[in-house]
């Protein structure tokens, strides 16, 4: 299994709850106000200065779902007009 970290604008909340709620996945976790800097995405501060934020999602899903959830991303970023949204996946070795 692994474990796969969404992070995208907090516009795209809806879409990404969508998605999950397709799939059926149950397992996650969301943090709707992240902040922070990345290539590509710009500098989200949600202030003044950098005004945004991004949400982040922490996803463990079986290997049928991590492989549609990569595809729908995967195919995101290659549409022209879009928010940010970057995944990332790392191995799961053990939950407790």
């Amino acid at each position: 299994m692994e474990l796969l970290i969404l992070v995208c604008s907090d516009t795209l909340q809806i879409e990404v709850d969508q998605m999950l709620e397709e799939l059926k996945i149950a397992g996650y976790t969301h943090v709707p106000q992240a902040v922070g800097s990345g290539i590509g995405g710009g500098i989200r501060l949600n202030d003044e200065v950098w005004p945004g934020s991004n949400s982040l999602y922490m996803i463990s899903a079986n290997p049928q779902q991590t492989a549609e959830i990569k595809s729908r991303v995967r195919k995101y970023r290659t549409e022209p007009l879009r928010e940010g949204m970057k995944l990332f996946t790392l191995p799961l070795i053990e939950v407790i």
